[in-house]
């Protein structure tokens, strides 16, 4: 896919499924890296940094579960 023109090298712009999928495997590797955050505010050494963290980092989540959701309800919808 070419970022500036939307489509793909061919011209055809990718179907709205297709985009969702790309929008849900983003989605996915932020969760990763969110959960990277997680563990690693483990290591903090420090309670309070580390609960803090550790809340921002689970409602992050939540929020990223939320949007994964609303996706595959977009999806169904288009069937």
């Amino acid at each position: 896919m070419n970022e500036n023109s939307n489509t793909t090298s061919g011209g055809t712009p990718p179907s709205l499924s297709t985009r969702i999928s790309d929008v849900e495997d983003i989605l996915a590797t932020v969760r990763n890296l969110n959960e990277i955050l997680f563990m690693a505010a483990h290591g903090l050494m420090m309670n309070d940094a580390t609960n803090a963290f550790q809340a921002l980092a689970s409602e992050i989540d939540d929020k990223l579960l939320v949007v994964r959701d609303r996706l595959d309800e977009i999806r169904e919808e288009l069937r």
